[in-house]
């Protein structure tokens, strides 16, 4: 069956649109031919129908034939043939036509039937071409939504619209949850079925104005336009996701359930594009994803803040590292008894180029990426067992602890790394080092941890427990790991003098090492009545901003020197 050809004249002179319509009926049986004359009337007939082709007239009383033609491209979104007639036989008419992509330009005076025909003919059969690659572009072969092109030439205009109107539009990304068992367990001809039932769930729940696509695999996006407000847009992506986890049913009586997470950004901020806008929307789907699935979130600016935050001083920590800007501070630890040192604390410090020299609190969140945390207490490290050999030179016999995070020690080959480095210094006893890990590092795998440090004390490296009572596991990481070193957190110690419940907690951490057999430190003595009161309740060693500030290492030598003595404890102006 030959197919009808869907034409639109517009020309605002009568005698020139009929002798048009009439050459077309004449020469065509299979034709369908409306009219317009005034730009205004031709946009309203072209929302009707697809149109095959549109004669337009170069002059429409006071504006352009070219100028509605930009009206019409932004209307349509399959591509449709033009052809510009005119009464002047202009070149420069002729070559801005062309330049807009028109298919031909006529002179009304001179086109013939045969030639007219001959025009329209070609001008569609090279748009039907055009169609075919434009739906394999933009439409998905499988649901025939929208594909990431259309979408994202659509999200673009919605772009235009909220800057141009103040209107609110969104964007939700649709990810189904647990999709691949589908496929594993139906096969992949089960899974396209299932993909096609959502793409109709999703046209189902959305509306005539907004756009649903398929990224790919079980990939959705929904771009909602013209919201009143957020609830709006709430209301119908809770709506649209309780559609999509109803039950699917399909031959063979199978029936599967699928859920899916959503992430959405409002846009509403003329500052946007459209690749951020997806960004936004994908990554808000992601932590959809790792917070139980099943449930939709909005795009939350302050976490997006937050999380650039981060990586800006994930880049800077790492430029940090490769232009020597960390160096190491070290802080006493002594017999509280005695005033005698019993080793140092080795604190990490970066001589930020902008903010000066800052401590870990305001960079070491940084540190939770697995690598950059490894790098840093390698570096840490290597570092503390070179100072303790310039040390062991000047003849002070000085031992050490360091800070480890969880994933640094938890590497399989955390023991054999650090016995090579501690090759590296053959002046320097294994004994001269200890290990200062959180108590948290025992919830990830109690058993693996237990062997690396079985390792570690193998090796002579002795193990403390840090910040002790701050975690959930502490009984546990005190009866199962094989610690030397319990360090009672500081946030206990320095309110213990004004808090009864603090006081309590320090007394039972002191009497729980004594059963243990575990020597103790208190960290946070900030005052002589800490180390009084400390003794008295049976805590032999202490470190804390009473005792000594935390110092560059070259100033360690002298603060030995001159406060490796008895009298420590009735010092008011600790050395700093």
């Amino acid at each position: 069956m030959e197919k009808t050809l869907h034409v639109l004249i517009v020309d605002d002179d009568d005698v020139d649109r009929e002798r048009l319509h009439r050459m077309l009926n004449n020469s065509l049986d299979h034709i369908q031919i409306e009219e317009a004359t005034s730009a205004p009337q031709a946009l309203s007939i072209l929302a009707k129908q697809t149109w095959d082709c549109i004669f337009l007239d170069y002059h429409l009383g006071e504006s352009s034939g070219l100028d509605l033609l930009q009206e019409i491209r932004a209307r349509i979104d399959t591509p449709c043939a033009v052809i510009l007639v005119t009464g002047l036989g202009d070149e420069n008419i002729a070559a801005a036509a062309m330049r807009e992509g028109v298919c031909d330009y006529l002179v009304k005076y001179k086109v013939d039937e045969k030639q007219l025909i001959r025009s329209l003919m070609g001008a569609v059969h090279r748009i039907d071409v055009q169609r075919q690659i434009h739906e394999l572009a933009h439409y998905d072969t499988l649901t025939h939504l929208a594909t990431r092109t259309l979408l994202t030439d659509r999200l673009q205009q919605a772009i235009k619209r909220t800057r141009r109107h103040s209107s609110l539009a969104a964007l939700a990304f649709i990810d189904l949850d647990n999709f691949k068992p589908v496929n594993d367990t139906w096969g992949h001809a089960a899974g396209d079925q299932v993909l096609v039932e959502v793409g109709q769930r999703l046209q189902h729940g959305a509306r005539a104005s907004d756009t649903v696509a398929r990224l790919g695999g079980d990939e959705f996006v929904l771009l909602l336009n013209d919201l009143l407000n957020i609830d709006e847009c709430e209301k119908l992506l809770q709506r649209i996701r309780k559609a999509l986890i109803q039950p699917i049913f399909l031959p063979d009586e199978i029936e599967i359930r699928v859920t899916a997470s959503i992430g959405v950004t409002m846009i509403r901020d003329e500052n946007l594009d459209a690749d951020t806008v997806l960004r936004q929307a994908d990554q808000t789907m992601y932590r959809v994803k790792n917070t139980g699935r099943d449930h939709l979130k909005f795009f939350d600016p302050e976490a997006e803040k937050r999380q650039q935050d981060r990586q800006n001083s994930f880049q800077g920590i790492l430029a940090g590292l490769k232009n020597d800007e960390f160096q190491l501070y070290y802080q006493p630890k002594i017999d509280l008894k005695s005033s005698q040192l019993i080793g140092l604390e080795a604190l990490l410090r970066w001589q930020h180029p902008v903010k000066g020299l800052i401590g870990p609190g305001e960079f070491l969140f940084t540190g939770e990426h697995d690598k950059l945390g490894v790098q840093i207490g390698e570096w840490v490290l290597g570092e503390v067992l070179q100072q303790l050999q310039v040390w062991y030179q000047q003849g002070l016999s000085l031992k050490v602890s360091v800070n480890i995070s969880a994933k640094h020690l938890q590497r399989s080959d955390f023991a054999t790394r650090l016995s090579a480095l501690l090759d590296t210094v053959p002046q320097v006893p294994a004994t001269a080092l200890e290990l200062e890990i959180l108590e948290t590092v025992e919830a990830e795998d109690i058993n693996a941890v237990h062997a690396i440090i079985d390792e570690c004390r193998a090796l002579g490296v002795s193990i403390a427990l840090d910040d002790f009572g701050t975690g959930y596991s502490s009984l546990t990481c005190l009866r199962r790991l094989p610690i030397d070193v319990l360090k009672i957190d500081k946030s206990f110690v320095i309110n213990m003098l004004e808090n009864a419940e603090d006081y309590s907690i320090v007394r039972g951490v002191i009497s729980l090492c004594k059963t243990f057999g575990h020597q103790i430190i208190a960290e946070g003595v900030e005052t002589p009545e800490h180390i009084s009161k400390l003794i008295d309740l049976g805590c032999p060693f202490g470190q804390g901003f009473g005792i000594a500030y935390p110092m560059p290492a070259k100033d360690a030598p002298l603060w030995i020197a001159q406060n490796h003595m008895p009298d420590i404890k009735s010092r008011n102006n600790p050395a700093q």
